[in-house]
């Protein structure tokens, strides 16, 4: 069995607890782009200007968590674009870094031949302009032995 492959196993039934942090961040600025290709653009040049190239490790897991291009592509141009995503961009490493392991994804079929093991899902609360919201997303467990950001979930707060 692969090292990442035990990791994983290990960090998937561990019950600590990551430290209580409170995340917090605005839309304020991210409004006033009214163009979609625009923000895409923006918070694209965000995420290769702030995070490409660099790491954070989890506070949970222990795992060190590397930003890439994949998962720059991946956020701001797989799925929809808005300011609340925008915002949460702004606070990507820190979102990373407290995040709650949730669960552990199989790989699809076209993932395999990339190196793709499985995938980690976490949560994350984050107060954005002064509300409540569960923010997700991925990391996906490569066979070299590292963890990469992937992409960003919205998550639904359930009343």
């Amino acid at each position: 069995m692969k090292k990442s492959t035990k990791k994983v196993q290990q960090y998937a039934v561990s019950k600590k607890k990551p430290a209580k942090q409170m995340l917090k961040c605005s839309t304020k600025e991210w409004k006033t782009i009214s163009k979609n290709a625009e923000l895409r653009k923006k918070v694209l040049e965000l995420y290769k200007e702030k995070y490409e190239g660099k790491a954070v490790i989890n506070k949970e897991t222990r795992i060190k968590i590397q930003f890439h291009r994949d998962g720059a592509r991946r956020t701001t141009h797989g799925g929809s674009m808005y300011s609340e995503k925008a915002a949460l961009i702004t606070i990507l490493d820190k979102i990373c870094r407290y995040g709650t392991l949730l669960s552990v994804g199989k790989a699809k079929e076209k993932d395999i031949p990339k190196g793709v093991i499985c995938f980690l899902n976490f949560k994350t609360n984050v107060i954005v302009d002064e509300k409540l919201e569960v923010t997700k997303f991925s990391v996906r467990v490569m066979k070299d032995g590292t963890f990469h950001y992937h992409i960003d979930i919205p998550l639904k707060l359930k009343k």
